[in-house]
C-alpha cells in the first residue's frame, strides 16, 4: 500500500521537473507586466492612511476624548493573512 503514494510522488516530481526545465525564464519585461497587474492601485491603499491605534487603552482614551466609537479588530494571525 505504500508503493502507490511513492509512485504517485515520483511521477509528480518528474512531471514538475520536466515542466520547469522546458519553460523559458521570464524576462524583466514579463515580470514588470505581471507586477503591474497584481500591484495595488492607490485607491486600494487608503486604509494605510488611517491613523490606526494599536494600544487598546490609548484607543479608549482617544474615543472618549473625541466622542467617537471604537472599531476593534482582534486576531491571532497577521491582520491581512487569515481574515
Amino acid at each position: 500500500m505504500k508503493r502507490v503514494p511513492v509512485m504517485a510522488g515520483l511521477l509528480l516530481a518528474s512531471a514538475v521537473s520536466g515542466w520547469a526545465q522546458s519553460s523559458p525564464r521570464p524576462t524583466l519585461e514579463d515580470l514588470t507586466k505581471k507586477a503591474g497587474v497584481i500591484k495595488p492601485r492607490p485607491d486600494e491603499l487608503k486604509w494605510q492612511k488611517i491613523p490606526w491605534v494599536v494600544d487598546v487603552v490609548e484607543g479608549v482614551r482617544l474615543a472618549r476624548e473625541e466622542k467617537r466609537p471604537i472599531f476593534l479588530w482582534a486576531t491571532q494571525d497577521e491582520p491581512l493573512e487569515r481574515c
